[in-house]
């Protein structure tokens, strides 16, 4: 199992907030918003990048369990932009799709 986080940041960015996380965690940058529109998650209804950011829309915040095919096992979309999803029910999603 790989852990993945995707953000609009640049990987300049990732690299150095990185260690704030504490995460060991492939971190990947898709300030084009690629994967973001492959999981149909792009946020049309609300943009919180700061001003001068330049992205021209930002991802719904989300949780996903995907196999080894890309197929999503699991969604858990947050209706707050700024919460993401309590550890707690990931890992009960894991224990149900992973285990």
């Amino acid at each position: 199992m790989t852990l993945v986080t995707v953000s609009t940041d640049l990987p300049e960015e990732i690299a150095a907030e990185r260690h704030l996380h504490g995460l060991q965690a492939t971190m990947l940058s898709d300030k084009q918003l690629v994967v973001t529109d492959a999981f149909g998650l792009r946020n049309t209804a609300f943009h919180s990048a700061p001003p001068g950011d330049g992205t021209e829309a930002l991802p719904v915040p989300a949780t996903l369990l995907v196999d080894r095919n890309g197929k999503v096992l699991w969604l858990d979309i947050s209706e707050d932009y700024q919460r993401r999803s309590d550890p707690s029910v990931v890992l009960e999603a894991m224990r149900t799709y992973f285990d």
